[in-house]
């Protein structure tokens, strides 16, 4: 027999089989799903974008409320109720974001993003937050996240302001039945605008592509490692190379 192997030959290892077959599919699936998701972070940074370039409306002319819609609302704050969203860090400072509830002129109400505030790092006292004492048109864009709030142990209180880690904008409808399904964030311009910062996507789809290819990466490195352990190809490798130092 020839020391030196001239033929592909192929033994299956079970071991490795059962390694790709377990992780192969798992690897794929990851790098796919980031994809998924850079293509849908395009999708929503285009509407944004798009949107951005629309004429404000009047929120009581709306049916629908599609999220970054350009909207003029008009009406009075409720000074007594409001809502702090805990644990909202801007710049390494401790803060809330403040959430109004604001009662429009015709007669519904709408939860009202002033943006963010300055809380005590002792958490001893909380921000006094004030309200304009009159009427008041507000400028900003509808937007409701389509992610369901989750939180440990979080109750619902009686007392105002109310100190939660999210808003359910749903459970809160069935309390306020005049409250719209959406939420209106204010522009920097607008009044009672506190400080804002705007984040359309948390993760750019450039990020998400990335992470696509490093799953990609990984399975493809496994398959090589599966295809070297199951057969002779690294000795044909060598020998090829081999037979072309020898002959140059």
């Amino acid at each position: 027999m020839s020391p030196h192997p001239t033929r592909f030959r192929w033994q299956l290892d079970w071991k490795s089989l059962l390694a790709i077959v377990l992780f192969l599919p798992i690897l794929v699936g990851l790098g796919m799903w980031q994809l998924n998701r850079a293509d849908e972070k395009s999708a929503l940074l285009e509407s944004y974008q798009q949107r951005q370039q629309m004429a404000p409306v009047a929120l009581s002319t709306l049916s629908q409320y599609p999220n970054y819609q350009p909207v003029l609302a008009a009406g009075m704050f409720d000074p007594n109720r409001y809502w702090l969203l805990d644990n909202r860090i801007v710049q390494r400072q401790f803060g809330y974001q403040v959430i109004g509830l604001f009662q429009l002129r015709d007669g519904g109400a709408v939860l009202v993003d002033r943006g963010w505030i300055a809380g005590d790092p002792s958490r001893r006292q909380l921000p006094k937050v004030t309200f304009p004492a009159t009427e008041v048109e507000l400028r900003g864009q509808l937007y409701l996240g389509e992610d369901k709030p989750f939180s440990l142990g979080e109750m619902a209180q009686d007392q105002w302001p109310r100190l939660q880690q999210w808003l359910d904008v749903e459970a809160l409808q069935q309390e306020m039945p005049a409250l719209l399904p959406t939420v209106l964030q204010l522009n920097d311009q607008s009044p009672s605008a506190l400080r804002i910062q705007r984040i359309v996507v948390n993760v750019s789809p450039e990020k998400h592509t990335g992470y696509a290819v490093q799953w990609f990466g990984m399975a493809l490195v496994l398959a090589i490692i599966f295809l070297c352990r199951n057969s002779n190809i690294l000795a044909l490798l060598r020998r090829k190379t081999t037979s072309s130092d020898e002959n140059s």
